[in-house]
């Protein structure tokens, strides 16, 4: 193995070590004096029925989610919905099964490959649809937080993200105007040079290839009401699973399970955020009154009602590509990520 190449894995490394080393201590906090005949019952006692319009919730949440990244991505062409809903599926069977949280970068590259479009292009519209699920989940966080018991520093986080989003996205909408490309360029020349400043600059005008999707009469609505129906969907879905356990809270508590788990997955964790994701939701249902026992059984079933159908399409969209889990690789090397932004 090549010197260089292993220094440069080492980060990757302990990062992969450090998300596993947290899952395990959730893990271990969340079984620890379980009463485990009261877990047992929780899952025998659940109405499975209701899964069925939480599983129609995920579908129509995908689909959406489809829409609005085929909203963004219309100035770089007009992909198709089956080959954005494929990408999508391999992002996100990547980031449950495989370490390092490359999902998004397997979906980059996948639909880069597929349609032909440019890697930058992809890439930059992901980020901007990230910027726009962050501001969506902190205004769940704010619906929800007047309605349950949760430390201060919840909500303070919560604020702090939320300002984030809506300051990255008010850059992103100017930027996808000419005015706005234009100051913000000559505010990064004119900035003192620093390490990365010339990355920076390229990478900025690349951005604008994904920004200029919120660019024209309408154009921010649409995406934003395709956003906020996106986490709608999401907490029916969620509100629809505490039916099947019984669990007769209001429909807030499913605010604050979407928003927290969401938010929740900046925290290292393994693969698929095993342990980080039950610990959250059940840190979200305590905080108004539901049992540890009951809410671990929710967390572990609406867990695998969202990562299942999702993976198998994913799955079914590497074998209808000729590619392996690993194999989404191939696309990178043969859809190279360039250093600056197309002309």
């Amino acid at each position: 193995m090549n010197v260089d190449t292993a220094k440069d894995s080492r980060p990757d490394l302990l990062k992969t070590l450090l998300g596993i080393a947290v899952s395990v201590a959730c893990l271990i906090l969340l079984v620890w004096n379980l009463e485990w005949s009261h877990f047992w019952a929780t899952l025998q006692r659940a109405d499975y029925w209701w899964l069925i319009p939480s599983l129609l919730a995920i579908l129509l949440d995908v689909w959406i989610k489809v829409l609005k990244w085929q909203m963004l991505l219309a100035p770089a062409g007009k992909p198709s919905c089956t080959n954005l809903l494929y990408s999508m599926c391999v992002g996100y069977l990547v980031s449950t099964v495989l370490p390092g949280r490359l999902g998004e970068i397997a979906r980059v590259y996948f639909l880069a490959r597929v349609e032909r479009v440019s890697a930058v292009a992809v890439l930059s519209t992901v980020a901007v649809d990230r910027v726009l699920d962050v501001v969506a989940v902190a205004l769940l966080l704010a619906v929800a937080l007047p309605t349950a018991e949760l430390p201060a520093w919840v909500a303070q986080s919560g604020l702090l993200v939320g300002v984030g989003g809506v300051v990255l996205l008010s850059v992103c909408v100017a930027m996808a105007y000419p005015w706005g490309r234009s100051f913000f360029f000559r505010l990064l020349v004119a900035m003192p040079r620093f390490p990365g400043k010339s990355i920076a600059e390229k990478w900025a005008e690349a951005l604008c290839v994904g920004v200029e999707g919120l660019r024209g009469k309408g154009a921010l609505a649409r995406v934003s009401a395709a956003t906020m129906a996106i986490w709608l969907v999401n907490v029916l879905c969620f509100y629809f699973g505490m039916l099947a356990f019984h669990i007769q809270i209001p429909i807030w508590a499913a605010f604050l399970v979407v928003a927290l788990t969401n938010l929740g997955m900046v925290v290292p964790s393994s693969p698929g955020y095993v342990g980080v994701y039950h610990y959250l939701v059940v840190l979200a249902l305590g905080a108004y009154g539901v049992g540890r026992e009951a809410a671990l059984g929710y967390a572990v079933v609406m867990h695998l009602l969202w990562i299942l159908p999702v993976g198998l399409i994913g799955a079914f969209a590497l074998w209808r590509r000729g590619l392996t889990l690993m194999g989404w690789r191939e696309c990178a090397q043969e859809t190279p990520l360039p250093v600056g932004a197309p002309r």
